[in-house]
Order: structure tokens, then C-alpha cells, then sequence
């Protein structure tokens, strides 16, 4: 066994089976979530993501070989396209938001944390530390996929089986296959020690996952003074 099927997919079921759990994702497995809190929780996750991909671009700049920059750019890729402009674009038209709503929305403090801690790994660590920090994100929803979508009775055209299923769909599983054989590699022949740093990097991001489920999404938790943020930067008028 590699260091994600050993160290890992415990951690992973644990997270995981609390994440299930939460009335948040209960709602969107039953069909029951509330509309605008789906809208709250697709607006939010587009700013994340941006950040997100941000974070493995600073991981490929510490690749010191073709073959890594090769693998890491795909990953960079991937992201972009298959989670960023599916936010801003197929999700963002079923919740019923225009482009620049998407643009002008305020990270909350949530995300912004999470994704400090994402980017503080990436630039500090090398590639072994910067995935840890990052793989939860992905490998996590392929297991809300496998574990919720086969008893979820919705239809398939229900906006939330489709937001399930996008996570077991062949390019997905096929991202995150990947995934997992590059954390094998990169936390081979690990030490003791250096594998227990790297699993606190792995158990910070999970706990991040976690609140976001329990509180951020389930209350749409923004900040305390959320009015007196500016007009966003990226739409305001030069």
C-alpha cells in the first residue's frame, strides 16, 4: 500500500462521514437545500476556486523536471477549466447569477482563511507539502459522489443530482486517479517525521472542509461588517 491508501483514506472516511452528515449536505442529497443557499455556496466556491488554482500555479513553479511541470501543469489546467469556468459558467446560469455578481462577490472568511493556509504550504513547502494542502479539496468530493449518489432518489436533471454526479463523471475520477498516484510518488520513502508534518497539512485542509459544511454554507457566514467592503476591484471602472 502507498502512503495515500495507509495514511490517507482513514483520515479521508472520517472527514467524510461527518461531512455527509451535516444538515447542508442532507438538504442537497434530499433535494430539500434551500435556493439561496445553493446560490450562496456556488457564488462562494467560485472565488475559492480561483484562489485555489492560484495555489497549484505556485506549486508548478516548484517542479524541477518535465515530467513534474507536465503533471502539475495538467493539474493547473484541470482546475481551471473543470471546476473554475464550470462555476462561472454552467453553475452560475442554474443558480440564476450573472457573470458579474459572480465577479464582485467578497471571499468570506472561511474561504479566505482556508485558501492563506492552502498558499502559505505551497509557497513555504515543496510539491509533497503543497498537495497535501490542496488534495482534500479534490479527493473529498470524489467521495461525496461515490458515497451519496447511489442512494440520492432525485432525477438526473435535478440540479443537485447533477451537482453529485459531476464528481463521479469519467474526467473527474480520471483527475483524481492521478491525483492519488502523484501523492504516492511524492510522499515515498517519506521519514517518520516528515510524514507526520505532511499528515497536519492534510488534517489542517480536512478540518477547513469540515467547517465550511457546518457552519459557512449551512449560515451563509460571511464577515461581521460585510457592507462596508468597497465595490469589488475586479468590476470596478478603472
Amino acid at each position: 500500500m502507498g502512503f495515500y491508501e495507509e495514511k490517507l483514506v482513514p483520515v479521508i472516511r472520517e472527514v467524510c462521514g461527518v461531512i455527509e452528515e451535516t444538515p447542508h449536505m442532507q438538504d442537497i442529497v434530499k433535494g430539500t437545500m434551500p435556493y439561496e443557499k445553493f446560490r450562496f455556496q456556488i457564488k462562494q466556491n467560485y472565488q475559492y476556486l480561483m484562489d485555489y488554482t492560484r495555489c497549484w500555479a505556485v506549486g508548478f513553479s516548484k517542479c524541477s523536471c518535465f515530467a513534474e511541470m507536465e503533471e502539475w501543469y495538467q493539474i493547473v489546467k484541470n482546475t481551471m477549466e473543470g471546476t473554475v469556468m464550470v462555476n462561472r459558467d454552467f453553475w452560475a446560469e442554474q443558480v440564476g447569477v450573472d457573470l458579474e455578481e459572480m465577479d464582485a462577490v467578497i471571499e468570506a472568511p472561511a474561504k479566505r482563511s482556508y485558501t492563506a493556509f492552502q498558499l502559505m504550504c505551497a509557497e513555504q513547502g515543496g510539491l509533497a507539502e503543497c498537495m497535501m494542502a490542496l488534495f482534500p479539496c479534490n479527493i473529498l468530493y470524489r467521495y461525496f459522489g461515490e458515497d451519496l449518489l447511489p442512494g440520492c432518489t432525485l432525477p438526473e436533471d435535478n440540479m443537485y443530482y447533477q451537482w453529485l454526479a459531476f464528481y463521479v463523471s469519467e474526467a473527474y475520477l480520471n483527475k483524481t486517479d492521478n491525483e492519488i498516484r502523484m501523492v504516492n510518488r511524492l510522499c515515498r520513502n517519506k521519514t517518520e517525521r516528515e510524514q507526520a508534518k505532511l499528515l497536519e497539512i492534510f488534517a489542517v485542509s480536512c478540518n477547513y472542509e469540515i467547517l465550511q459544511w457546518q457552519d459557512m454554507y449551512h449560515n451563509m457566514t460571511t464577515w461581521p461588517l460585510n457592507h462596508i467592503f468597497p465595490t469589488k476591484f475586479t468590476i470596478a471602472e478603472e
